[in-house]
């Protein structure tokens, strides 16, 4: 536990309670749209399509909040995404209450997912420079392959907790979305969502770890390209293999005639991820996130091609997907890692929220895929989905390993 008590002393034990409940919403939001919609309207096209909606918003709207953090500085680009995100659920709500029509609703949701608080991404971008800053006291002579894997250590470590992070609000938002819902109260998850939006993640953007911007065009360097298209590409992947378990649990839930089943199957991916990527700081700091990027998508590849194999039983299933989650924790820590190197800390911003629409777009286009294998060929065909994903995921690592080869030589030992 000493590094994440490491972890506490840089930021205070605030920003960690800041930074997960400033997530909540986000992964609230989609599920509250459905449920809202439906209910009032009784159409889960419509409220498909404006789920949708939301998801290109965000898809979308995550580059635009972190290039204007690079800018103009994580305070006001969080400052403004939060208000504006607030504002949007709460017309969501009104328009829904009033019958306004659905091309509205759908605007609304779309600007939504344009403003949502890129909490994750940006705390990511903050780990890199408090840590950074953190490892420099460290004497520059002989020293500086020490100094480079001391930081490494400390990255992987925080990475490993807004891994973790993540898996755990995206399995706590659909639930308490679940639970509210019960109450009869369609319009509530929508509410607190931004409540909670004000609450959590407007004190997020003002906390004293934000980083500051470079308004100066000139003294923001470009973004490495070739690098940074081959890491979205890879957390494409990850998110079509993360949409399409979904849908395919989804399906085959309905095939046992246990439709219930889906959000319990489905959880083993985010308990074993969560587990996971807190175990990931106890990887040997001599690891390089290229080297745990190589292991981590061969791992991946391991366990798409268990789900396919595994029996069309409730336990088969169930352990096919706790094994899919144990080794997704892991592959998205090492890629944002990657990010953070390959990329100048002037663009950081830029960067992670591109990693993380990356997974957003591959969420919609893997349930996509997957809902149409699904309807033909059952959980069967929407399981291929994932281990093609996983296939290339795999391919992409192997890319970026040639591409990038001269730019990581093999670290000292620690």
């Amino acid at each position: 536990m000493t590094q994440y008590k490491d972890m506490i002393r840089v930021t205070g034990p605030a920003f960690l309670v800041l930074s997960f409940l400033a997530r909540l919403p986000a992964a609230m939001v989609p599920l509250g749209v459905i449920t809202l919609v439906a209910a009032v309207t009784g159409s889960f096209a419509t409220a498909g399509a404006t789920a949708a909606a939301y998801g290109i918003g965000a898809a979308l709207g995550g580059p635009a909040v972190g290039t204007f953090a690079d800018r103009f500085g994580q305070r006001s680009a969080g400052l403004v995404a939060a208000i504006l995100n607030a504002l949007a659920l709460a017309a969501i709500v009104v328009a829904v209450g009033v019958s306004a029509p659905s091309a509205f609703v759908m605007l609304a949701a779309a600007v939504a997912g344009l403003c949502t608080p890129q909490v994750g991404p940006l705390a990511r971008v903050r780990w890199s420079a408090l840590l950074s800053a953190a490892a420099n006291p460290v004497p520059a002579s002989a020293a500086q392959p020490v100094a480079a894997s001391v930081r490494r250590s400390r990255l992987a470590t925080a990475f490993s907790y807004e891994g973790a992070a993540d898996e755990l609000s995206y399995m706590a938002g659909p639930a308490l979305v679940g639970v509210i819902a019960v109450l009869g109260f369609s319009w509530l998850p929508l509410v607190i969502a931004a409540v909670l939006t004000l609450l959590a993640a407007v004190p997020f953007a003002l906390h004293r770890t934000a980083v500051a911007g470079s308004r100066a065009v000139s003294s923001r360097e470009p973004l490495p390209m070739v690098p940074l298209s081959l890491l979205i590409v890879a957390m494409s992947g990850i998110g079509i293999v993360f949409g399409a378990t979904q849908t395919g649990v989804t399906a085959f839930a309905e095939e046992l005639g246990m439709p219930s089943a889906a959000g319990l199957i489905y959880a083993a991916l985010g308990v074993g991820s969560a587990v996971a990527g807190l175990a990931t700081a106890w990887l040997p700091a001599r690891w390089t996130s290229l080297t745990r990027y190589g292991f981590s998508a061969l791992a991946l590849a391991t366990g798409a091609l268990a789900l396919v194999l595994a029996p069309s039983t409730l336990a088969g299933v169930t352990a096919a997907m706790l094994a899919v989650g144990v080794v997704s924790a892991p592959y998205l820590i090492a890629v944002f890692a990657l990010g953070s190197e390959v990329t100048p800390p002037s663009r950081a911003g830029t960067a992670m929220t591109l990693l993380g629409s990356g997974v957003v777009a591959g969420v919609a286009l893997g349930a996509a895929l997957a809902g149409r294998l699904a309807d033909t060929y059952g959980h069967m065909g929407a399981f291929t989905v994932p281990l093609a994903a996983a296939i290339l995921a795999l391919a992409t690592a192997f890319t970026f390993r040639v591409v990038t080869r001269p730019a990581h030589p093999t670290p000292a030992p620690a």
